[in-house]
């Protein structure tokens, strides 16, 4: 709004308000300017309900990806009569292919073999074609053309189209276009007829010369737009929060230099549907719904304007670096130069973004990286993530609040709450209180990125160290998580949070080995406990074949440990037949199914070509079985089991060794 509370763009609507009241026809049309996403098109829609409210007739076409006239003219009686817009009358248009492509002039032109020539003229009086005086253009209706520079036709006849309007049939004519673009020499391009112009831009300002009579730059209304979209908001309290900080709106619009109503549009939805789902005790607090705002604004401007893909999201990083953590990277970039360019170029792209929201720490924004990237990336709203990223954050820290939650928040805390609870972190992890390793992964790294800025006294290799010994600790106190792919959490996925939380000291070298040895120790781990867990299955197999087969071959099943393990081979082939002998027939036949699926790609994992020579025996055993029955049904049964199933799995076996 301006000082005298008019908006920004009252003096075209002011302008338009003489236009419209003309008693005689004008004789030229009015351009309304600007660029993409100025606000042009919601400008011209306010104006058209403006219109709408006086009873003053007006008809709207948006020209983007027009290709021929009849398009225009039936977007025109759509308007007229909401009879045209039927799926009857759809279904007529296609049938009669060009026959009501003069009804705009008053006539019926027919194109009867659909070349785009009128081969002749009908009355209005022929029969069952009687049109009503209100679908008639009378010189008193406002003809409005929006996305001019959008439309497919070539645009010398497409000016000409419209001057017929404006010249012969003495109508007014507003037309909304991005006039930088009809400007440019190579807009034929874009077109998709088959008429040659050496210079469209040419013929543009020729014919506009004739047309087109006052022409108007839109500004952007930004506080008008605003308070327009927020009045569609569902939620009576996300609006009245909104309405309330549309200051804190605007300012971050200008720091980002953005003009674009489309995105801010997009952003008062996206915050209308996060809001629905956000716990009371979130949406109570108004500091809270501005951090999630503001995150919610930066990414989406960034995104939309291109400089960042949602995936981006989890690749921001903190712009702080020891200068030994600065040299090392400059060398390996120097290292690989000819591989590492274009990496680069994307690194610099990603730190101006974080440079121009400094306030906001997008390279560990509020709501976390993970819960962000997939409600861009796949327009999830994960509530399970998000409860736990709000209960982490600083909003809630209590007496109750773990001491490694709120030593993460460090930089809220004074000297000696800071000293006092890196003592009590260090004492509860040298007694091995913690059990998850995400939580250990998030104090090892606490305690690397302390070290490196001298307030943690240890150094970065006594603490990797230390970090390996009690990975060990938990491995032979059995109380190492080893995954079973059972579930797979956004944090795992992205690999750099936990508990809505980022990994502090990620980024260094330490970090990086002290995950890769959980990995290493995990592996171990899940050898060991192999016999017992084979055991395990061995008694699914007798009381559960479809969750043996959920668990030995790849499928939807949530079960499917096993796929690619070789737990096979630490049973005993003599004790699984023996178990296979105990089943029904059905149940057998749906084990067979299983060893034949678990073995049915060629891209099988190389680790399961371990189990050829335990499913050999166990075929040879089953084999013998079989001749001891020789003579007798169940003989037949088994040696059918050997030929359908454990018979193709070898074969499988046998093909992928020899290739």
């Amino acid at each position: 709004m301006t000082q005298d509370n008019k908006s920004i763009n009252s003096h075209i609507e002011e302008y338009l308000d003489y236009y419209c009241k003309l008693s005689h026809a004008p004789g030229f049309a009015v351009l309304l300017k600007g660029q993409w996403g100025c606000g042009k098109t919601w400008f011209i829609e306010k104006y058209r309900d403006k219109l709408k409210a006086k009873k003053q007739k007006c008809l709207y076409v948006s020209l983007n990806g027009i290709t021929s006239f009849t398009e225009i003219g039936e977007a025109f009686l759509q308007q007229l009569n909401p009879f045209w817009a039927s799926k009857e009358m759809a279904i007529v248009r296609k049938v009669s292919g060009g026959l009501f492509k003069g009804l705009l002039k008053g006539t019926l032109k027919i194109d009867l073999n659909n070349d785009g020539k009128d081969d002749g003229t009908w009355s209005f009086g022929i029969p069952d074609i009687n049109v009503p005086e209100y679908l008639k253009i009378t010189n008193e209706t406002i003809l409005i053309f929006d996305d001019l520079e959008r439309c497919k036709i070539d645009i010398s006849n497409l000016l000409g189209y419209i001057n017929n309007f404006v010249e012969h049939d003495d109508l007014k004519v507003i037309i909304v276009a991005n006039e930088d673009e009809l400007l440019k020499p190579d807009i034929n391009n874009s077109r998709s007829d088959n008429s040659s112009k050496d210079n469209s831009s040419t013929s543009y300002k020729v014919i506009k010369e004739k047309l087109i009579g006052k022409t108007f730059a839109v500004s952007l209304d930004f506080e008008g737009a605003l308070e327009s979209f927020i009045a569609i908001v569902e939620n009576s309290c996300a609006s009245q929060f909104l309405s309330n900080n549309i200051e804190l709106i605007e300012i971050l619009y200008q720091k980002a230099n953005y003009e674009n109503l489309r995105c801010l549009r997009q952003i008062i939805l996206d915050f209308d549907r996060i809001y629905e789902v956000l716990p009371e005790k979130a949406t109570s607090k108004p500091e809270i719904l501005q951090d999630i705002l503001k995150v919610l604004m930066a990414f989406s401007i960034e995104i939309k304007r291109g400089n960042m893909l949602a995936t981006d999201i989890s690749k921001l990083e903190n712009g702080y670096t020891s200068e030994a953590m600065q040299r090392k990277m400059a060398l390996k970039r120097q290292a690989l130069s000819s591989v590492t360019n274009e990496n680069n170029e994307e690194e610099t792209k990603l730190k101006k973004i974080i440079s121009t929201y400094p306030e906001l720490g997008l390279y560990e924004p509020f709501l976390g990286k993970v819960w962000w990237q997939t409600f861009f990336d796949k327009g999830i709203l994960n509530t399970r993530e998000l409860e736990t990223s709000l209960l982490n954050s600083k909003y809630f820290q209590d007496e109750n609040t773990p001491n490694w939650i709120r030593l993460w928040h460090f930089s809220y805390l004074f000297d000696d709450e800071f000293d006092n609870l890196l003592k009590k972190v260090e004492s509860e992890y040298t007694n091995r209180q913690f059990i998850e390793l995400g939580i250990i992964k998030h104090i090892t790294g606490l305690f690397l990125m302390f070290s490196d800025i001298e307030v943690y006294h240890k150094s970065k290799e006594e603490i990797l160290e230390e970090s390996k010994l009690y990975i060990n600790y938990l491995k032979d106190d059995k109380k190492l998580d080893i995954p079973d792919n059972r579930y797979v959490s956004a944090d795992d996925i992205i690999g750099s949070a936990y508990a809505g939380l980022g990994y502090q000291g990620k980024e260094f070298e330490e970090f990086k080995e002290f995950c890769s040895y959980i990995e290493e120790v995990q592996d171990l781990a899940k050898v060991e406990s192999m016999p017992g867990d084979a055991q395990d299955l061995l008694a699914i197999m007798q009381n559960d074949t479809r969750k043996f087969y959920g668990m030995i071959c790849i499928s939807n099943s949530p079960e499917q440990i096993y796929c690619d393990t070789p737990i096979l081979n630490y049973i005993e082939p003599s004790v699984f037949v023996e178990k296979l002998l105990e089943m029904e027939f059905e149940d057998r036949r749906r084990v067979g199914w299983a060893l034949t699926e678990r073995y049915q790609f060629d891209d099988i994992n190389k680790q399961l070509l371990e189990e050829l020579d335990w499913l050999q025996s166990v075929r040879d055993l089953l084999l013998k079985e079989a001749d001891t029955r020789k003579g007798k049904i169940s003989g037949y049964c088994l040696k059918q089991l050997n030929e359908h199933y454990l018979n193709k799995a070898i074969e499988k076996f046998e093909k992928k060794t020899q290739g």
